[in-house]
């Protein structure tokens, strides 16, 4: 082959392989951890939902519980069963029979038979005894009020004992309805099962749970249980099913004893709304916000795989949620009652391999088909409600899931293909050039060999390239030893460097900046001097003298490097460090009283181990200033202001084996330190500065160190 197609397929097939294989694994990585991420934000969407529902249950029942032993509805339950007996007897009059029993035929089982299958013989719809007959003629049939208003006449002005009660408690539990956002509320006999009273004033009023047509409901279940437990501070939740007195429409309900003298009077029941339960689920419609996007949703299904909320598809189109399910074949009838009652709770069928799990306690996540026909990622966990098994679930369509997967591999081939056509013409556009003249190449190696050491040619071919590796080897060996020694001095330079200015400063002048000024807002100076040095120095040779200022500004550059301090400079026997710069640090001040501290304890000792009396005198400020780097040849880092003014004028101003500090640094250490107040002092060009002397450290058992 030629050179110029080996180095074409060389750079072309390994660039290519790379592209794909990786393009390949980050797309399976990327799929992998979205599927795990929204799966988590499903799994705590479904949490908190759960958390919410169990919560609204437990509130149901302890409403209940709290209702039915106030004084008022065991007041309400005597007189209204009081007045019902009243009203009771073996017959009902034949005109008063005939005018019920016509509204039954004329009325109500029409409107039902439109909803549901009505029972075989419209008579077992009809109540037991005189009391039924009664009631319902006068707030059902006679009532002036339309169906599902019959909750407003209070009063039906006939004169009975009833409706004296009725007038009296009636807009009382109405507006309580109304409050708590129930659909109905019932208080019932607690010998008899009868209904002695219901707001909404639906078929089931007057009945009795006992011998009456809705006998078998359960509600008519709860009622017994109630009735019948041994704890009267026992509530009983009865799960959604179709109520006939309702005409079909979805009914759950909360029962417990009304409890009077430490027995058992009545039952107090509440039914339950499914809009509650809706309004939980979608989070007041705000399903995006809850983070379930354009296709997610949470439902409750029940041990029957009957939906017990609305489908957020029918609450947002209800009309393209029926033609969804109508192409889906579903139930001509079901359609018709989802339409009529106005929810999908007890009419859509959810029966998932996710929903089977959660009834059986299980909880998780998994890929599904929807019951949409779409394949959807579904989180799910069974509910932990009292009387009731139901389960919870969160999904999200695998198309919204996986929507920016999709993007990014739509992107990765774009890339994929604009590499091919890169990778191709650069391969070619190398190996023509490899095929030129020797003489060319030549020139360009020797060109190389000036300047890039690294740059090697290892030939394992005859080709034309053989000519000119083994004199650009020997010359990149050659420059290579040069530069080696090159680095070694710069090395040796760049710590030199580092030995007078600080890291970062040293860094900016080696990047080409001349000039390096900065102001910093907010430091803290410290300059500290040998007291009395002049007169100690008189008698010293100079290697003594150099001995002792060179071991005790060692151990002061010790104690700033290891509070991270930078030393500025030392003149004669004077130190001058600051905090806060180059790196900036907010505890600063802290950090240079420390280290105050610190000197002065260490000037003693090290004039202990030299068998003289040593002593510092030390002046902090904090504030402003601006630092830079001056001199062309022989480099200084220094700082300039008023802030650097003052710190100076507190150590010459100060007092032997005392640390001086402005009123700046007391008011930032006060409380964590110990100061004696000194006084003001007056400083050339400030006039009188107030003055104080840090003591130490403070300790909850006193002061940890001292200036002394």
């Amino acid at each position: 082959m030629r050179i110029r197609a080996k180095l074409t397929l060389a750079l072309l097939a390994p660039a290519l392989a790379g592209v794909l294989i990786s393009g390949w694994l980050g797309y399976r990585a990327a799929r992998a951890s979205l599927t795990e991420r929204v799966a988590l934000q499903l799994t705590s969407v479904r949490q908190e939902k759960r958390y919410e529902l169990e919560s609204y249950f437990q509130g149901v029942v302890e409403r209940a519980l709290n209702a039915s032993e106030a004084a008022l509805f065991a007041g309400a339950m005597r007189e209204f069963r009081d007045a019902v007996r009243e009203l009771d007897g073996p017959r009902p009059p034949e005109d008063l029979r005939e005018k019920v029993e016509r509204y039954y035929r004329e009325r109500y089982l029409p409107r039902l038979s439109r909803l549901m299958t009505p029972r075989s013989k419209p008579e077992e719809y009809l109540p037991e005894g005189r009391a039924p007959y009664v009631l319902q003629s006068r707030f059902i049939v006679d009532n002036p009020h339309p169906q599902g208003e019959k909750q407003e006449l209070a009063d039906p002005k006939d004169g009975s004992g009833y409706s004296r009660v009725h007038a009296r408690y009636h807009p009382l539990y109405r507006r309580m309805l109304q409050r708590f956002g129930y659909d109905d509320l019932y208080l019932i006999d607690h010998e008899t099962g009868r209904i002695v009273y219901s707001v909404k004033k639906e078929p089931d009023f007057g009945t009795s749970l006992r011998v009456g047509p809705y006998r078998n409901t359960k509600l008519a279940g709860a009622f017994e249980q109630c009735r019948d437990a041994t704890d009267p501070e026992a509530a009983y939740v009865v799960d959604f099913e179709p109520y006939e007195p309702s005409l079909g429409a979805p009914a759950g309900f909360v029962c417990s004893a009304i409890i009077e003298e430490g027995r058992c009077t009545g039952v107090l029941a509440f039914r339950l709304p499914a809009r509650e339960i809706n309004r939980i689920l979608s989070g007041d419609r705000a399903w995006e916000r809850d983070g379930l996007g354009r296709s997610g949703e949470s439902r409750v299904v029940g041990p029957d795989y009957l939906m017990r909320s609305d489908a957020r598809k029918f609450i947002e189109d209800r009309d393209g949620y029926l033609d969804a399910l109508r192409g889906r074949n579903y139930p001509e009838e079901s359609l018709e009652k989802i339409r009529s009652y106005g929810t999908t709770v007890l009419q859509q069928e959810i029966r998932l391999p996710s929903t089977e799990a959660a009834l059986r306690g299980e909880e998780g996540a998994l890929f599904t088909e929807g019951p949409y026909g779409n394949s959807t990622l579904v989180a799910y966990a069974p509910l932990r409600i009292p009387g009731l098994q139901w389960a919870i679930e969160t999904q999200m369509e695998e198309s919204e899931v996986f929507a920016p997967v999709e993007e990014l591999e739509a992107r990765m081939l774009g890339l994929t293909l604009l590499v091919c056509i890169a990778t191709a013409g650069a391969a070619f556009l190398i190996s023509r050039s490899m095929v030129k003249p020797v003489e060319k190449l030549s020139a360009g190696a020797l060109k190389i060999a000036a300047g890039d050491t690294a740059e090697r040619i290892v030939v394992r071919t005859n080709d034309e390239i053989a000519m000119l590796a083994s004199a650009f080897n020997l010359m990149a060996d050659a420059i290579e030893y040069q530069n080696r020694q090159i680095r070694a001095k710069n090395k040796e330079n760049e710590a030199l460097l580092l030995n007078i200015l600080p890291g970062p400063i040293a860094d900016r002048l080696k990047g080409g900046e001349n000039v390096i000024a900065d102001n910093f807002a907010d430091v803290t100076v410290l300059f500290a001097d040998i007291v009395g040095f002049t007169t100690l120095s008189d008698g010293m040779s100079p290697k003594v003298m150099l001995d002792l200022l060179n071991g005790l500004f060692r151990r002061f550059d010790a104690i700033a490097q290891a509070h991270g301090v930078e030393k500025i400079k030392t003149i004669g026997d004077a130190y001058m460090a600051v905090a806060g710069l180059p790196k900036q640090y907010p505890d600063h001040v802290s950090r240079m009283a420390d280290i105050a501290l610190e000197l002065m304890a260490e000037t003693k000792r090290h004039g202990a181990r030299l068998g003289l009396d040593l002593s510092l005198r030390i002046g902090l400020n904090t504030g402003p200033v601006v630092a830079g780097v001056i001199g062309a040849t022989k480099f200084i880092y220094d700082l300039w202001g008023d802030t650097v003014n003052v710190a100076s004028r507190m150590e010459s101003h100060g007092l032997p084996d005392a640390i001086q500090v402005t009123r700046e640094v007391f008011e930032k250490l006060d409380g964590d330190y110990e100061f004696a107040y000194r006084g003001p002092i007056d400083v050339k060009g400030k006039g009188l500065l107030e003055t104080w002397l840090l003591v130490g450290r403070k300790t909850p058992q006193g002061v940890s160190s001292t200036a002394a």
